[in-house]
């Protein structure tokens, strides 16, 4: 497990996850429900308005080209944040691999949007893709996307692939499936579990689509907003804060405490994003996802993911350029005001032995503090038995038992 794990005990994660707390907002969340079912019909559940708001804000995201890509503001931290969805599908399909070289993976690429990561699964050489997501809009164009690629290859192998258009925090994706008796090697879930955190039941229905066809020892990984880094900034800041690229503004009475569920905050970024998310207490979601059989085996906010796997993965921070030269090449100029590279003017000035053509990599302030919003994170399917009430009880393979405790 990453040395972030090790990280000290947060406030907001401890004063929320105590059992009685946990059993309490089940109740709530359950009364919820049944005020839910008793309303009158012109009346539509909270949840069921804020699912449709998310749905249409991704359904009317305009689709970019390649250059209005480039010209974006926020071009590095896309290319930094495909960095680390690339490295996290490289690190676990390897180790699928490292036990069984020629397996046929199968992956379940849940909240998939407009399928960004399909390249992605190509180089990783999966054998099939299940991409489901609540807009129907962005996973007609996730299939566009799908048989253009399988065009390029022009007869080349590709993975099969099927496309579920659902409210993964609602449906039941089991009976959607081509094949409901098909397991997953891997689950991947990229800036879209948060979603489901509007309430528990909600919650509990994502990890029941993530975990039950996960095959014992498969990976679910995936990124969310941080929500001590969240939390710890808006405190600092009188519940809003931002930059020229980003804000991010607590839509709840921090005054009655972060609730464990409906911890609503509204968030734009540039070009991408600009709809209500929830909190996800981390220590909260690790708990749930035990229920399931997941046991948390690595997560790190992306500037420790960067630590972490920078070095390994030094090769494909330039390929995809994730950071941008300084000083600027002869005839080009900066994403944003010299100002926000202080930082990058300080070390290159610092460095010896350095010529008029060496160059260092970088990022905009603004584009680093919204880079380090977010966490990645993964857990393993755990091996199930079923004891006398017919209640899984999960355990580690004799294998991973061991292993597991190096780190």
């Amino acid at each position: 497990m990453s040395h972030t794990t090790q990280d000290r005990e947060e406030k907001y994660c401890d004063s929320v996850v105590e059992s009685t707390q946990v059993k309490k907002a089940m109740k709530r969340s359950a009364d919820d429900h049944n005020d839910d079912n008793n309303e009158s019909p012109r009346q539509k559940p909270a949840t069921e308005e804020h699912s449709s708001v998310v749905a249409a804000h991704y359904n009317h995201l305009e689709e970019k080209g390649l250059r209005e890509r480039f010209n974006s503001p926020i071009y590095y931290l896309r290319n930094f944040n495909n960095w680390v969805k690339s490295v996290l599908i490289q690190e676990y399909t390897d180790k699928i691999r490292e036990k069984d070289y020629g397996r046929s993976l199968r992956v379940l690429d849940i909240c998939c949007g407009k399928g960004g990561d399909l390249s992605k699964w190509q180089k990783a050489r999966v054998e099939h893709v299940v991409f489901a997501d609540i807009a129907e809009v962005s996973v007609q164009q996730c299939q566009t996307r799908y048989d253009e690629l399988r065009a390029r290859t022009r007869g080349g192998r590709l993975y099969s692939a099927e496309f579920i258009a659902a409210d993964c925090s609602k449906a039941t994706l089991r009976d959607k499936y081509r094949d409901p008796s098909i397991s997953f090697d891997i689950v991947s879930c990229q800036f879209g579990l948060h979603y489901s955190f509007e309430s528990l039941p909600q919650a509990r229905r994502m990890l029941t689509n993530i975990s039950e066809c996960l095959k014992p020892g498969g990976y679910f990984f995936g990124t969310i907003p941080d929500a001590y880094e969240i939390v710890s900034r808006s405190k600092k800041s009188d519940g809003s804060f931002g930059n020229r690229i980003y804000n991010i503004k607590l839509l709840f009475d921090v005054e009655k405490g972060y609730p464990l569920f409906g911890g609503k905050y509204d968030f734009h970024l540039e070009g991408v994003v600009d709809c209500p998310e929830f909190l996800v207490n981390f220590k909260l979601f690790t708990k749930l996802a035990s229920d399931y059989g997941l046991e948390l085996i690595y997560k790190a906010r992306f500037a420790d993911f960067f630590k972490d796997h920078s070095e390994k993965y030094r090769h494909l921070l330039q390929k995809i350029v994730c950071f941008e030269s300084y000083p600027p090449p002869p005839g080009k100029e900066l994403i944003a005001d010299e100002k926000e590279y202080e930082h990058a003017k300080q070390y290159w000035e610092s460095k010896e032995n350095k010529t008029e053509r060496d160059r260092i990599g970088t990022m905009s302030t603004s584009e680093w503090e919204v880079a380090t919003v977010y966490m990645a994170f993964a857990f393993r399917k755990l091996k199930s038995t079923w004891d006398s009430n017919g209640k899984p009880v999960y355990s580690k393979p004799r294998e991973e038992s061991q292993t597991t405790n190096k780190n």
